[in-house]
């Protein structure tokens, strides 16, 4: 079945307004309260939930509403932090009862507090979150948290509880629910959904004891601290108290109470005492997340080179200083402080990378290229693709097209659903002469950025230079499942 403009044309209305309205939410899927947990018995606030969205149909929402959101908000693309959220949601996730279910954690860039999730296991974090998280344990309770709203298909019974007449009404919702609701929310729907969000968006009482409940014990069988959700939630809490003109969106979709974080606070108390962890990794990406995203890199400079003038000589410190004078552009003062790292932690990945980058972005390209050529012929035999991304990404932008592309390949075959990776690989392709194969990649970045109609007409410009009947048969195939993706999604 050959793509025609008859395709482009089965997008219609109702299914692009659909789609338009899938920005984000909190929180759905399927599992067991876990009573059978001595730490902890939990009411039994089970529903006929499950019904309203099955799996297949949670999975298809939950990736569109991501799509979406990626077109809409800043998400952070650098491999190593996310690596790293992945890294830390899969070590809770895994003794969760979604286990066997396939998670994908996110970064955006906004310094605002907020988190939240979405059906088919999608988890976003605002970088404000690790940036004022003080431990890794309190890191990992928002996440935990928010893996147990989804566990507990509480999206699912608010969608249930509510009896929603339209999709509409529902994609108000899951807006609103990412927009943090209030302002932000009423002015992307109008003031017409104005009752429909402030009537749905906050989770109720038992619903977050749950979600509490139940992450405190995923953080507790992952080796976190469970004490560290309500120290965190009252921190949270008490700097809402002490700046109540605007509270963090976090509070308003997840409420904060003094009877809450009481309740939570007891509830540590049943579990094991945990020794302390090292949180070296996690204070690193926290550096990478506040000097490599900082709107003024100069502030987050002096703030580190007052933290070493006061006597903090950590890793974590000192790194974050010498990555914020890169971001500043002060690259020889940067290289100053990356040697002396680069001689006390020769195995620290974190800091080769970023040592790397600065020399690439202070034009000295061949030295840049050399230090992560050694990285990446060190580290592939181990399989590791967040080398190979960064050192496929720097042979594009220095033009040696040819030798990144295979190295493209092999990463998104490790993971297909990362827009950067396609984009990437489309300059690759268009760079050697490969129109075709760069259309057929840049489609499914578009794709993944939620831009149906543009991916079918990248797909079909593919198409009008393919000149085999094998990958004239792929295009054909891959339109006609966006094509019945959408209409399934319309269906819903």
């Amino acid at each position: 079945m050959a793509i025609t403009d008859k395709y482009i044309d089965t997008l219609t209305k109702p299914a692009l307004f659909f789609v338009a309205l899938l920005i984000c939410t909190p929180f759905v899927n399927t599992s067991k309260a876990a009573r059978e947990d001595h730490y902890d018995q939990l009411p039994d606030l089970g529903s006929t939930a499950a019904n309203y969205l099955s799996d297949h149909d949670a999975g298809l929402l939950g990736a569109a509403f991501i799509r979406q959101s990626r077109y809409r908000m800043p998400y952070i693309y650098d491999p190593e932090l996310v690596q790293y959220v992945n890294d830390l949601g899969d070590s809770l996730l895994k003794h969760s009862t979604d286990a066997d279910k396939d998670y994908h954690f996110y970064l955006i860039d906004n310094d605002v507090i907020n988190a939240f999730a979405v059906p088919g296991g999608h988890i976003a974090l605002h970088k404000a979150i690790l940036v004022k998280s003080e431990t890794e344990s309190e890191l990992a309770s928002v996440v935990g948290h928010e893996i147990s709203h989804v566990t507990q298909q509480h999206i699912a019974r608010k969608i249930e509880g509510s009896r929603f007449d339209s999709i509409i009404a529902l994609g108000a919702l899951l807006a609103a629910a990412a927009a943090g609701g209030g302002e932000a929310a009423q002015a992307a729907f109008g003031l017409s959904q104005a009752t429909i969000i402030d009537r749905q968006l906050r989770y109720s009482r038992s619903y977050e004891a749950e979600a509490d409940s139940l992450g405190i014990r995923l953080m507790s069988k992952a080796g976190y601290n469970p004490a560290a959700m309500p120290v965190f939630f009252k921190r949270l809490l008490d700097e809402n108290r002490i700046n109540e003109s605007s509270a963090p969106e976090f509070m308003r979709s997840h409420p904060l109470t003094i009877n809450r974080i009481a309740e939570s606070s007891e509830r540590v108390k049943l579990y094991p005492v945990v020794e302390d962890r090292d949180e070296s990794h996690f204070k690193l990406m926290q550096a990478k997340a506040m000097a490599g995203y900082a709107e003024n890199p100069s502030l987050i400079r002096d703030m580190y080179r007052s933290k070493i003038k006061l006597g903090d000589n950590s890793i974590a410190t000192r790194y974050g200083y010498a990555l914020a004078l890169s971001e500043n552009n002060e690259f020889d003062l940067a290289r100053q402080e990356f040697k002396p790292l680069l001689h006390e932690y020769p195995e620290n990945v974190t800091i080769a990378l970023s040592n790397a980058n600065n020399e690439l972005e202070d034009k000295n390209i061949d030295k840049g290229l050399d230090l992560l050529e050694i990285l990446f012929t060190q580290e592939r035999a181990k399989g590791n693709h967040l080398i190979d991304i960064y050192y496929a990404n720097s042979l594009v932008l220095t033009d040696r097209n040819e030798e990144a592309i295979p190295i493209v390949r092999s990463a998104i075959a490790n993971e297909k659903s990362e827009p950067y990776l396609h984009i990437l690989l489309s300059r690759a392709y268009y760079e050697t002469g490969d129109r075709m194969r760069s259309y057929q990649s840049r489609a499914e970045y578009h794709y993944l950025q939620g831009n149906y109609e543009f991916a079918l007409r990248q797909i079909k410009m593919a198409l009008d230079l393919s000149d085999s009947a094998y990958e004239t048969a792929r295009l054909n195939a891959r339109a006609v499942d966006i094509v019945e993706e959408i209409r399934e999604l319309e269906k819903l």
